[in-house]
């Protein structure tokens, strides 16, 4: 489900992502001999249905703002990924402190939402609400730049 929200930021949509994921799972069932192995596999699997609904729903035009996540189109524009990087780092910096601060523990030190409130003394919904407004902030900043 974690992997699935950091994508679409849609508890629904990430359940349908890791319900796919799952069926997945089971059809290879008698393939998968270990438990360590499954959950790799599951996870594995789970980011491909997310990367498949994403370029799906980007091609349809039915990607929105508060669905994007922390995804960088790479068809967006033809550039290089130094170049995506470059971007990116740009309009991370344009936030404002806590906001960089709160964006960058979620999305680049990969930690979840309580991992974040228990180190900042934040509570879990306002920083929730920082790093969405900061995300939209970082998209916003992108379509001005041509990437998105």
């Amino acid at each position: 489900m974690q992997l699935g929200l950091s994508f679409f930021q849609d508890e629904e949509q990430a359940a349908d992502a890791v319900q796919e994921a799952l069926l997945r799972l089971w059809l290879l069932r008698e393939r998968v001999n270990d438990t360590s192995h499954a959950k790799a596999l599951l996870v594995k699997m789970t980011k491909n249905v997310c990367v498949s609904e994403w370029r799906h729903q980007q091609r349809q035009g039915l990607l929105t703002v508060e669905r994007l996540g922390f995804v960088l189109a790479e068809e967006a524009q033809p550039m290089s990924e130094d170049d995506n990087g470059r971007l990116l780092q740009q309009a991370i910096a344009t936030l404002a402190p806590m906001e960089q601060r709160l964006f960058r523990m979620r999305h680049e030190l990969g930690m979840d939402v309580t991992q974040i409130a228990a180190a900042t003394g934040l509570l879990p919904r306002s920083v929730s609400a920082v790093v969405s407004k900061a995300r939209h902030k970082i998209v916003e900043q992108l379509k001005k730049g041509g990437v998105l």
